[in-house]
């Protein structure tokens, strides 16, 4: 039995090296047994002999989460995700879609991780154009009245359309820093709202449908609109975006 036992382990790494799936088996220590040539070419490893090798040597960048994530397949779990970022050896950014399972061996005992991945980059991009392409709040964003506005949280740069420009009365060419866009809300009640809003934003992904005071750069105090929403993977937000209008007309007539 146990020769037969041998034989199926055997004929499972056969298998894994002839695949044509990007499929590796890593054991107890994460570090590879067998491996697909689908998974060399997909995660650029071509060149680079990474049987025994530690599973994090080829991927660095991998985040804790993920490594959570194989310590619970390591006691039994089976896990999967559609859409998981992930940073290759040369700096791309690569979405794959994965599943995890552990192995066992002839007396049952978990002895390592299979996982099986898909590149899914083309699906993820084309799908978040098109959700960015329509969203509704840029579809309104076409009338004059209405600003656009996006804050890039790994780069720290905001970004002002020209007709969030024209609603806070600055030059065209404007370039606004996050602390300097905060201070063109009225002090108190106002800031402290659009303050505590953007918090939340980043640290839990909540949106904001709020309604306050502003003076303009030409110290016009007017009322806006301002919506936000948070853009997160693999829970670090990446920006916030959203809309900005001029609703003093409204608000004076009510």
């Amino acid at each position: 039995m146990v020769s037969d036992f041998s034989k199926r382990i055997v004929d499972q790494m056969k298998f894994i090296t002839q695949a044509p799936i990007a499929i590796a088996l890593l054991d107890n220590n994460l570090r590879y047994i067998a491996h697909s040539s689908k998974w060399s070419d997909d995660f650029n490893l071509a060149y680079t002999n990474i049987k025994e090798m530690y599973h994090y040597g080829p991927f660095p960048a991998l985040s804790n989460e993920w490594k959570k994530v194989q310590q619970r397949v390591l006691k039994g779990s089976e896990e999967y995700y559609d859409e998981e970022l992930l940073i290759t050896t040369d700096g791309k950014q690569r979405w794959i879609k994965w599943n995890m399972k552990p192995w066992r061996n002839y007396h049952n005992n978990i002895s390592g991780v299979i996982m099986v991945t898909e590149d899914v980059t083309e699906a993820v991009q084309l799908k978040r154009r098109n959700q960015y392409k329509g969203d509704l709040l840029f579809k309104e964003c076409l009338r004059e009245h209405i600003g656009t506005w996006e804050y890039d949280h790994i780069r720290g740069e905001l970004h002002w359309s020209d007709a969030t420009r024209a609603i806070h009365k600055t030059p065209m060419g404007f370039i606004p820093k996050a602390d300097e866009a905060l201070k063109f809300y009225k002090s108190g009640e106002s800031r402290e709202k659009i303050t505590e809003a953007f918090f939340q934003a980043i640290t839990k992904g909540t949106s904001y449908d709020l309604e306050l005071e502003l003076t303009t750069a030409k110290g016009t105090p007017i009322w806006v609109r301002v919506v936000g929403i948070s853009e997160f993977i693999n829970g670090i937000c990446l920006r916030q975006y959203g809309t900005l209008e001029d609703i003093t007309y409204r608000i004076n007539k009510e």
